[in-house]
């Protein structure tokens, strides 16, 4: 019996050390790779190899190699890079020019195979000459509207007189860091453009119509004094020349379609009045009511944000195609009561155009016995983007009795107060107009300093919503402000054509400039708050 006890014993140890587990517990391994030795060595000169290869003091693996690794002047799309054990090779798809210095960053690539540490800084320069250039370009990319810096931004340089950003590749490009930072080293000396573009295609060329892009009109020169941080604004604009995609007519509506969005339009036709507007987005049109028998003859001026322009004729006509009948829509933005002025703002936007008005239905109600009627020379109209604006100037009414509070005025659009093209209308819409007492805001001053002699200055809420914005202040107070957190935004006009304009490649001709002011301790919102005095801020730009 104690023969069969001891060997179920033996057994069952043996069975728990036939069980192996990983070990746990010890320090995590934060310590990255480090180089021993590459070929080319860094800053060797007259090197003549054809395949450059680094070893490392442990097995490494490579994280986006074909995005991390920046070779310039490039040496093709096609270059091969592969980890293998504790060695990171590199196959340039282009033979290497003579008397040449190239640069290889490899940024956040090279990691180590347990924890992914990655080699810091990790960068290599050579030449195949005897010199190594020495110059250097760097700066900084930001975002026109934005207040963070874009990341990973591609920074390139050109020098021909006959390099464009669509459709040639840069011979020296880099890439922004998380706070848009950049920098184009091992330069020789001489005159260069600088760009920047957000490559989503990785394919080294502007696409305008999906990538966001800038460049700085003027000549870099470099000639081996230290040169000034660049700055290079980010914006989105589609450059391609603008063009009619088609035409589609219906038994109610024939739309127009463009390669994009337009800046401006305007159709006609002989002795016809046309009715037409925009459809959800900018780069389609909506014609009302074509002819029922022959084709109409329609002449089309439109002009997209940079300058192209089409002045070209079309037909539309009535067809077979059944369209459903839309429903009239009609969707309005919370009123806005501005104390200082005494003045309610109402917009709202609608999806048909206009017949009129059924202006018995639309009014104000004071209190239970008191209306005031909107007029129609209150009401502004937008019909190509089908938006429309109410400004009613009134006094809230204040109770006798001051320990009672005051009524809230009502704005009320009853049903058949907007009527469309199609003579329907929307189900009648109230909102309470909230009116604050004085001590239930705040105000907040500005300080203008500036060279600049046509500006608008933007106050902004914490939705960024426009509240208020004024052109070309110095000392200015924004009173009877609701408790909010608020931006300033200062847009230029150098032009002093009445309007921002975006930047234009073909002309040569930058954005005008944005600025967003920031606080002392670096926030872009300035707080606003009940009863308070802000201010004032000092803004310089």
């Amino acid at each position: 019996m104690r023969s069969l006890i001891l060997s179920a014993v033996v057994l069952f140890l043996l069975a728990r050390c036939a069980n192996q587990t990983s070990p746990t517990g010890g320090p995590q391994d934060k310590k990255p790779p480090v180089l021993i030795k590459s070929f080319p060595k860094d800053n060797q000169r007259n090197f003549a190899g054809k395949t450059f290869e680094l070893e490392f003091d442990e097995y490494v693996q490579l994280k986006n190699a074909n995005e991390e690794v920046l070779i310039t002047p490039s040496l093709g799309k096609k270059s091969k890079i592969v980890a293998k054990k504790n060695r990171v090779i590199i196959n340039p798809e282009k033979p290497l020019q003579e008397n040449t210095t190239y640069t290889i960053n490899f940024r956040d690539a090279v990691q180590d195979l347990n924890e992914r540490n990655p080699v810091y800084n990790l960068r290599l320069a050579f030449s195949t000459g005897p010199e190594i250039d020495s110059l250097k370009i760097f700066g900084s990319v930001n975002e026109l509207f934005k207040e963070q810096p874009p990341d990973k931004i591609t920074v390139a340089l050109y020098q021909r007189d006959t390099f464009n950003i669509f459709n040639h590749t840069p011979t020296y490009f880099t890439r922004t860091n998380s706070k848009g930072q950049f920098s184009i080293t091992n330069l020789k000396a001489g005159e260069y453009y600088i760009y920047a573009f957000d490559d989503k295609n990785r394919n080294l060329k502007v696409d305008s119509k999906t990538e966001r892009f800038g460049f700085v009109s003027s000549q870099l020169i470099l000639n081996g004094q230290k040169s000034d941080s660049v700055r290079i604004s980010l914006f989105k604009v589609d450059a391609r020349p603008l063009k009619i995609t088609s035409i589609r007519n219906t038994d109610r509506q024939s739309k127009l379609r463009f390669n994009k969005a337009l800046d401006t339009l305007h159709l006609e036709a002989t002795q016809t009045e046309l009715t037409y507007q925009y459809a959800d987005t900018q780069d389609e049109v909506l014609i009302y009511n074509p002819p029922k028998k022959d084709s109409l003859q329609i002449r089309i001026f439109a002009r997209d944000s940079i300058g192209h322009t089409i002045d070209t004729i079309a037909y539309i006509k009535t067809t077979d195609t059944k369209l459903p009948k839309e429903r009239f829509a009609v969707k309005f933005a919370e009123p806005k009561y501005n104390l200082e002025t005494k003045t309610m703002v109402v917009e709202a936007s609608f999806n048909k155009p206009l017949l009129g008005f059924g202006l018995d239905s639309l009014y104000i109600q004071l209190d239970t016995t008191q209306f005031l009627p909107i007029n129609k020379t209150d009401i502004s109209i937008d019909p190509l983007k089908h938006r429309l604006r109410i400004t009613k100037k009134f006094q809230a009414i204040e109770p006798q009795d001051k320990r009672s509070k005051p009524p809230v005025p009502i704005f009320i659009a009853g049903k058949g107060a907007l009527i469309s093209i199609d003579e329907d209308s929307v189900k009648s819409h109230t909102a309470a107009i909230k009116i604050l007492r004085e001590d239930e805001t705040g105000t907040l001053t500005i300080n203008v300093a500036t060279n600049q002699t046509t500006y608008t200055l933007e106050l902004l809420d914490s939705k960024n919503t426009i509240v208020s914005k004024i052109s070309n202040p110095n000392l200015h107070t924004f009173k009877n402000l609701i408790p909010d957190e608020y931006k300033i935004r200062i847009i230029t006009d150098k032009n002093a054509n009445g309007k921002w304009d975006v930047g234009n490649y073909e002309t040569g001709t930058e954005p005008e400039p944005v600025f967003l002011f920031r606080t002392i301790d670096k926030k872009f919102s300035t707080p606003v708050r009940a009863n308070w005095e802000v201010g004032p801020l000092s803004i310089k730009f």
